[in-house]
């Protein structure tokens, strides 16, 4: 039952409107017949009204006005009053509904309670759980071994001030201990035959490490062929043949089967030379230049421009010198340089 309800019941409805003030009340009273004294409470007129001969000639002086405001209840009994029996009945209305109230939140806390309990109980069992599992892994790990070795951490704990062969001794066990558990762990858990694997540091691909390893080898191999390359062209052809014909030589003094033929060419060429100290040499017969000749290029017969590979112009060039003056140059340069140097020398070793 509701509160305004409950009200309504017993004392009535409440009063509709504004309250009338006393002044409004005491104005709109009809004046009484016969002599009055109307006394002004506003203050603004002090004026005495003399009474009218046909009113009465009794004189009432109004009602004293209260000091203070009253500030009973405006409610108001309307009806009859409520019969004991049913003010008893809505007494024990509204404590079967503060009964109801105090049940429905002691099952609430019940409730909340039960859930709470089954929440700790999953917690338990999951953490059981989790237990039997690891203890498990630790047994397939071990290999199903039952007899294990003695402990470290069976060892006495040591307190207060230590020595050096104390503090040793703890590290080492500490050590043993850990390396015992290493070896106790499989190598999926230790991860003691698991292979590295190297991303790209941007795109964050997997990179194959042998296939990486091949690529640079590949590309160190391309670049020594090239480097090969450019060494070769960069040189003149003189100075190939003149290093292929010394490699052929080498390898002619390496092979013992071409001894003979060694030392007859040898014989020859000592013969076919001539020494101008030689007492014989206007007796000899002298040889034709074109037997030495014959197996090289023909070359230029006179004076020639000299350039820094030695090569000499062919047989066909006609005197004229069509460089850009480098060769002269570097000549005069290193002419120059060597000039200084023994001017030097001879400065620093002068006796003064």
């Amino acid at each position: 039952m509701a509160l305004d309800d409950y009200l309504a019941k017993h004392y009535g409805p409440a009063a509709s409107g504004k309250k009338r003030k006393a002044k409004q009340q005491q104005r709109s009273e009809p004046a009484p017949r016969g002599q009055s004294l109307v006394i002004n409470d506003d203050g603004d007129d002090d004026r005495v009204h003399a009474p009218r001969p046909a009113e009465a000639k009794e004189t009432r002086a109004p009602a004293p006005r209260p000091r203070f405001k009253d500030t009973g209840s405006s409610w108001r009994a309307v009806g009859p009053a409520a019969p004991v029996d049913e003010a008893l009945a809505d007494g024990a209305a509204l404590a079967e509904g503060a009964d109801l109230v105090l049940e429905y939140r002691a099952q609430q806390q019940q409730q909340q309670q039960q859930q709470r309990q089954r929440e700790q109980e999953e917690a338990e069992a999951a953490e059981r759980q989790q237990q039997q599992q690891q203890q498990k892994r630790q047994k397939e790990a071990q290999g199903g071994t039952a007899a294990r070795e003695p402990s470290p951490e069976a060892a006495p704990m040591r307190y207060g001030l230590q020595t050096a062969q104390t503090i040793k001794e703890d590290a080492a066990r500490a050590h043993e201990q850990r390396m015992r558990r290493l070896r106790e762990l499989g190598d999926d858990a230790s991860g003691r035959a698991a292979e590295t694997v190297y991303r790209d540091a941007k795109t964050g691909k997997r990179i194959d490490v042998e296939a990486a390893r091949q690529d640079a080898r590949d590309e160190a191999r391309r670049r020594e062929r090239l480097a090969g390359l450019h060494a070769e062209w960069n040189k003149g052809l003189v100075q190939q043949r003149q290093r292929l014909e010394e490699q052929r030589q080498l390898d002619a003094m390496r092979d013992p089967d071409a001894d003979r033929a060694r030392r007859a060419e040898l014989d020859a060429d000592q013969r076919a030379r001539q020494h101008w100290d030689d007492p014989a040499l206007r007796f000899l017969a002298a040889k034709p230049a074109a037997a030495t000749a014959a197996s090289a290029y023909p070359a230029y017969r006179g004076h020639a421009p000299p350039n820094r590979f030695g090569i000499r112009p062919g047989h066909r060039w006609d005197g004229v010198d069509r460089s850009n003056g480098f060769e002269r140059e570097l000549f005069r340069r290193q002419a120059a340089a060597d000039a200084q140097k023994s001017q030097a020398y001879s400065h620093s070793v002068a006796d003064w």
